[in-house]
């Protein structure tokens, strides 16, 4: 708003110190000395910053011309800036605002009068024009605060959600761990410890009563071998499959990726999983990160999307990006090691840079 001020302050004083040079019969240095005064004024004006001292300068000013206009009435065409520029602090009653500063046009005449109805008129609706313009600006900047402050209470919340997920799946690792070992106490432990007694006893007996100790080491054996085979179970139950190790691995392989580049990743799987070995694992999320990498490096894209499919003969890797692509395929020592990990295993690499860039793993399973 204060531009806005200084630029019509100054074509008004350009236009007030012109018309007075051209009216004035002879040179007037008081004349001179009043706009230079005004100058200071002004200048002072915008050097403070607290809106007590803006306030009391303004009337000061307007005081000024009040004076300097019974020397010299052109000065009071400068009033009405003035006038709006303290009613800024004030009031919000326009029409109100715009009689009291078409007041002095009972003490002027003429040409006088209608100069002063003119600028006072034209200044007002300027004036208006920037209050509607401050207002939307900073009902503008409210709206950017309270955005900022919601961003705040949302990466608070994302935050505290990710700390919550931290120490829930710290609790399912803890949960899980107390009820394997609990599992072995109850179960293998208390079989051992039977089997454990039962020998001792056996030992004792081997001299005296050799059938009794034979049916004891007899007993203790079944036991042992009752507790391997429970051993067996838990840690076959407890272990997770395959498909599922080599998935999550690559899932948040992918986002990991993301988050620490910025890109926007995804990750679709079609088929049976259970079919992939873990060496075709392996290979799969290898190829996967070094086409990651590559995208991040030079095709400048937005977006990476991964494709896992396992069809009737294959099993299809797909890394695709909306980056600037490539006409010609210059293969690097990335895609080189890619070609040659899938090669192992008899399967192939292909990229393509047409649309976007995309590397295409392609390995052969079953029976050829």
């Amino acid at each position: 708003m204060e531009l806005w001020t200084v630029g019509n302050k100054t074509i008004l004083l350009l236009f007030v110190v012109i018309a007075s040079y051209f009216t004035a019969v002879t040179a007037d240095p008081w004349l001179v000395l009043f706009f230079l005064m005004y100058l200071a004024l002004n200048l002072v004006l915008h050097i403070v910053t607290k809106n007590t001292a803006k306030k009391a300068i303004i009337l000061a000013i307007i005081l000024y011309l009040i004076g300097c206009a019974i020397y010299h009435p052109y000065f009071t065409l400068l009033l009405p800036s003035s006038c709006y520029e303290l009613a800024s602090f004030y009031t919000r009653k326009k029409g109100l605002l715009l009689a009291i500063v078409l007041l002095p046009v009972l003490f002027l005449r003429d040409t006088m009068m209608i100069l002063y109805v003119f600028i006072a008129v034209l200044s007002f609706f300027n004036y208006v024009m920037i209050r509607h313009y401050m207002g939307r600006v900073n009902k503008q900047e409210d709206e950017i605060e309270q955005m900022r402050k919601d961003m705040q209470k949302l990466a608070k919340s994302l935050n505290d959600n990710q700390d919550f997920a931290r120490a829930s799946a710290y609790m399912v690792k803890l949960e899980e761990r107390n009820r394997l070992t609990q599992e072995i106490h109850d179960g293998i432990g208390h079989a051992m410890t039977g089997a454990l007694i039962q020998m001792e006893a056996a030992k004792r007996l081997l001299n005296s009563d050799p059938p009794t100790a034979e049916t004891l080491l007899q007993n203790a054996i079944g036991i042992s071998k009752e507790a391997i085979e429970e051993i067996r179970i838990t840690l076959k139950s407890n272990k997770p499959p395959v498909e599922q190790l080599g998935l999550s691995r690559l899932k948040t392989a992918v986002e990991a990726f993301g988050g620490k580049t910025g890109l926007m990743t995804s990750v679709v799987h079609e088929g049976n999983m259970e079919i992939i070995t873990p060496l075709q694992w392996k290979i799969i999320y290898e190829n996967v990160t070094e086409a990651l990498t590559n995208s991040a490096k030079y095709s400048g894209a937005s977006t990476v999307h991964v494709e896992l499919r396992v069809l009737n003969r294959l099993i299809k890797v797909v890394v695709s990006d909306n980056g600037k692509g490539s006409m010609k395929i210059v293969k690097g020592l990335g895609l080189i090691g890619m070609e040659e990990r899938t090669a192992a295993v008899n399967g192939t690499v292909i990229a393509d840079g047409t649309n976007g860039f995309s590397v295409t793993t392609l390995i052969p399973y079953g029976n050829e």
